[in-house]
């Protein structure tokens, strides 16, 4: 009688391991997950001109349509690499295709999609530039010399003067008063605009401004206006030549006369300042006395409500002592305070409530003066040493790396578990 193989009421093949149930409630979770995307994207498609209506509203303008746009997108996007990855761990789950070339295949296939996708959205996002559009002219050397004592604001942010913003300023770490991009402007940096946009010399003071980047026509408008025409001297005038990425600075001369021009405030307002007078005052209060004709910067600073608590009674006015900087780096400051009395150290510098000080190593709450800025009290006179540092709350940080390690550990007890697995074997009877 013959013998006959046949295979215990499955075909599948020889050593081919199981398929845990773990595996396969993982698989149903990503395409439950993509589901989830794919409607939450057709629901946003369905209210997209509701939402843009709304946000054109609520002050983003023509930006708003944009932004909702690429929302939808992004949710499709999420939605079908999700769905999409589903479908390759369903197929690479299958007993039948494991360990043939087909799983591999399919594998590999997983892989370059992921891939792709990631060089797809990196366009998106980075974008090389030669060396050479940081290279160091004029007008860079006469504003780096003066930081981070001052900063510099351009009168205009159209053409070059936005490149420099965006990408030359940051490379040599220079501080402008300008911003980069702010198509909603915050509420405080709104109020505070309207309140002193009438006293542009006064607004620039406060903000400790050293240096003027402008086109030359507003030399002319400068020397029109009594308040401000010997504020400023020329320092530097140049045309400006296009380069392969950005612009090549030219110095003037008789025959090319300068189209923009350098200009400095032959008092520029210290960007660290004792001063021996404050007082307490509601937001509508502070912008009124600021923005009134007669109001004299430095003389006092004015404390908010809030974070007025605590403060003796002022023994003066005016700039008292010296402040020195010690060290300093973005988010951090160090500096030598000689105070003969009692005095409150503004620093302009925009405040938030995640910056710490420390006064002689004795933590110091941070106020909010002049509406915007910074101050901390020096309690008493003689030597101190002030440290300022950005001190944000970390848990959101802390929650990715527990995340990141979450997700490592799995991938680590998965492929030792794979190892360690026994294989599962079908038997074959013999007949």
């Amino acid at each position: 009688m013959k013998q006959h193989k046949q295979l215990d009421a499955t075909s599948i093949p020889p050593n081919i391991p199981l398929t845990p149930g773990w595996i396969r409630n993982f698989v149903a979770g990503v395409f439950v997950l993509g589901g989830i995307l794919a409607i939450w994207a057709l629901m946003q498609t369905g209210s997209s001109d509701e939402d843009t209506a709304r946000m054109s509203a609520l002050g983003w303008g023509t930006y708003a349509a944009t932004i909702v746009g690429n929302k939808t997108t992004a949710l499709w996007h999420a939605a079908l690499m999700t769905l999409g990855a589903g479908v390759f761990l369903w197929i690479l789950t299958l007993p039948r295709w494991q360990g043939r070339a087909a799983g591999r295949i399919c594998a590999w296939a997983l892989v370059l999609v992921v891939a792709g996708d990631a060089l797809w959205l990196s366009r998106h996002y980075i974008k090389t530039m030669p060396m050479s559009v940081f290279d160091e002219n004029e007008v860079i050397r006469i504003i780096k010399s003066d930081m981070p004592e001052h900063r510099v604001v351009m009168v205009t942010q159209d053409g070059f003067y936005n490149f420099w913003l965006t990408y030359v300023f940051p490379y040599y770490h220079i501080l402008s008063l300008n911003v980069t991009q702010m198509p909603r402007m915050p509420v405080d940096y709104q109020r505070y605009m309207e309140a002193l946009g009438r006293h542009t010399l006064r607004y620039w003071q406060l903000s400790a401004v050293g240096f003027v980047l402008a086109p030359a026509t507003v030399w002319t408008q400068i020397q029109n206006d009594p308040a401000m025409k010997d504020a400023f001297d020329i320092i530097f005038a140049y045309n400006v030549a296009q380069a392969e990425m950005g612009v090549k600075v030219v110095p003037a001369t008789p025959a090319a006369p300068g189209q923009h021009v350098v200009l400095r405030l032959k008092m520029p307002a210290p960007r660290f300042a004792l001063i021996a007078g404050w007082q307490n005052a509601g937001d509508d209060e502070a912008l009124r006395q600021m923005a009134s004709s007669d109001y004299v910067p430095f003389q006092k600073v004015l404390v908010a409500a809030e974070t007025a608590g605590g403060l003796p009674e002022p023994t003066g006015a005016g700039i008292v002592g010296q402040v020195q900087m010690a060290e300093y780096r973005p988010g951090y400051m160090k500096l030598k305070v000689s105070a003969d009395r009692p005095a409150i150290l503004r620093v302009s510098e925009k405040y938030d409530r995640d910056w710490r000080a420390w006064v002689d190593q004795q933590s110091v709450p941070v106020r909010r003066v002049d509406f915007i800025c910074q101050g901390i009290l020096i309690p008493s006179p003689g030597l101190h040493e002030v440290v300022l540092k950005y001190a944000p709350d970390k848990r959101q940080l802390i929650w990715q790396w527990i995340g990141i390690l979450l997700c490592l550990g799995a991938g680590i007890t998965l492929i030792v578990k794979s190892r360690k697995r026994p294989v599962t074997q079908v038997k074959i009877r013999n007949r």
